[in-house]
């Protein structure tokens, strides 16, 4: 092998290196957005599902008020997300109660590194993830009576089931 190959080869190798030097920061760039973009599907996914469990919870068969429907919702909004949000700060929630629904709205901005830097450059970005669930309160006996007005038993239909 004479020199000259020798040199070309060690050229070479140079190449590889500064091109690795470059592409490397951008590679780990990249899987560290993706990672932290998977935390943000996860969470925004828990927090609406969350929500609209936390809601069903306050309209449940035992709840004869709203006071107890605000309760049971707002047990259920903090146990159904907690240690289970990655990426996010400043977390909240709250819960409405009124004589037909029970809401309840969760509020989080999202943290991820390099977004307060790209902030300074984009103006109409949105930092922040709102999810809310809502559920009709059903007064059981008076929907049942509802339903069997319209299939038309009316109350004095033959609901037991035998002869009349």
């Amino acid at each position: 092998m004479s020199c000259i190959e020798k040199l070309l080869k060690r050229r070479e190798k140079a190449y590889f290196t500064v091109e690795a030097a470059l592409v490397l920061p951008m590679v780990i760039l990249f899987t560290t957005v993706m990672i932290f973009m998977a935390f943000y599907v996860h969470d925004r996914c828990i927090m609406e599902q969350s929500a609209y469990e936390a809601a069903l919870r306050g309209t449940g068969n035992n709840i004869k008020d709203a006071q107890e429907a605000y309760k049971e919702a707002q047990l259920a909004a903090g146990r159904l997300t907690d240690e289970r949000l990655f990426a996010i700060k400043n977390f909240t929630y709250s819960v409405a109660v009124t004589a037909d629904i029970v809401r309840v709205a969760y509020h989080c901005e999202i943290n991820m590194p390099l977004l307060s830097w790209l902030g300074e450059y984009v103006d109409a970005l949105n930092f922040s993830i709102d999810a809310a669930g809502e559920a009709k309160r059903l007064r059981q006996v008076q929907e049942i009576r509802f339903f069997r007005t319209i299939n038309g038993k009316g109350l004095t239909g033959n609901e037991g089931g035998g002869t009349k």
